[in-house]
């Protein structure tokens, strides 16, 4: 049977692998805040609720000039969306027919997204024997054949980042051969310094980043993101979206988030902590791990025992794992993990060693 084409679905993953009966979980699939929704949010919930008994703004206009000036960039250059999932289907639009390069292993919407307006998609395959990075070469050679790539940054599932002297080549040679660069940012208010390209396009009118909401402030069920871009390409994304796409209920939450400095630099001090702590372990153990640098890891499934087996037996204890059966070029050899609370983590890895010392 088919497992599900995301994480964050406990129920279909445990029925796929036939352990569906299992009455506690500790879901390590999905990779949102593991310290839950920001204090202020439940404080503030039931003056929220309003927002769902009237029709939202359909220009987002605070949010989207508060995202323009946390951004520093202008309201004209944000365009709020239903999620990042909303994102990529509109930039897709953009690029009907065209052929596009996606950096692979990785997420998979941005095929799906480009696959559905006619896309005809070439793969750029990542180095796991480096580290998971990139070939910048190879990079380099597909960009005038192709209209546009898409790179996640830092990527999913891996975690991995690539270095800025080599992303600035890419920037640089993507705008020499018109070809558009979409950033997918959607994990990286987790990381340190939280490097973005979001000043890019002032100066660059070939690169489109995407950011979420959903991740970092754990608010998935909202669904909230967005889009940064020059004028011109906001423009036509806005006429293809569909009225009322942002929620009152979003659009109230997101003002609350953006300020929420301190509730960030908190879970990223805490990732760090935690995340360095669990891959430790796990490499003592002889077990593969990217390097990553947000909330999630791959980590490989030990090589005495087959994916579904290891899947099924983690399931038996109550951990649910991504699997990677749908990520080019992994082909189930890892899972993806989740930095959870230290319990939670505590308990992973108490399985896992059980595991292998069973096997």
């Amino acid at each position: 049977m088919l497992l599900p084409t995301h994480g964050a679905n406990p129920n279909v993953f445990l029925k796929a692998i036939g352990a569906e009966n299992l009455s506690h979980i500790k879901d390590f699939s999905v990779n949102t805040n593991p310290l839950g929704a920001p204090l202020v949010l439940h404080e503030k919930w039931n003056e929220f609720k309003d927002a769902a008994f009237s029709y939202p703004d359909p220009q987002v206009t605070e949010l989207k000039n508060k995202l323009a000036a946390h951004h520093h960039v202008s309201a004209a250059q944000v365009l709020p969306t239903n999620g990042a999932a909303e994102a990529f289907f509109l930039i897709a639009s953009l690029f009907s027919g065209e052929k596009a390069g996606i950096v692979q292993p990785t997420f998979v919407e941005y095929e799906q997204a480009s696959k559905a307006y006619g896309c005809e998609v070439t793969y750029v395959p990542l180095a796991e024997e480096n580290g998971w990075s990139w070939d910048i070469e190879l990079i380099m050679s597909i960009l005038p054949d192709i209209k546009v790539l898409w790179i996640c940054h830092p990527n999913n599932p891996t975690g991995v980042m690539y270095s800025h002297e080599e992303w600035m080549k890419v920037v640089k040679a993507a705008a020499h051969h018109g070809t558009y660069l979409i950033i997918d940012e959607a994990f990286i208010d987790f990381v340190e310094h939280q490097p973005s390209f979001d000043s890019l396009i002032l100066d660059y009118e070939h690169i489109i980043v995407v950011r979420s909401m959903t991740k970092m402030f754990n608010i998935a069920g909202l669904r909230l993101g967005y889009i940064l871009a020059n004028e011109k390409i906001i423009s036509k994304m806005s006429k293809k979206q569909p009225p009322w796409s942002v929620n009152g209920l979003s659009q109230q939450v997101g003002m609350i988030c953006v300020d929420e400095k301190d509730f960030v630099k908190k879970t990223v001090h805490y990732i760090k902590q935690e995340r360095e702590r669990i891959l430790s372990q796990l490499k003592e153990w002889g077990l593969l791990v990217s390097p990553s640098q947000t909330n999630y890891y791959l980590c490989s499934v030990p090589s005495s025992i087959k994916t579904r087996e290891w899947l099924v037996y983690l399931a038996s204890h109550g951990v649910v794992a991504r699997h990677t059966e749908n990520f080019p070029f992994l082909n189930g050899r890892y899972i993806r993990l989740a930095v959870k609370t230290k319990e939670e983590n505590d308990y992973l890895l108490k399985v896992i060693k059980q595991g292998l010392d069973e096997i």
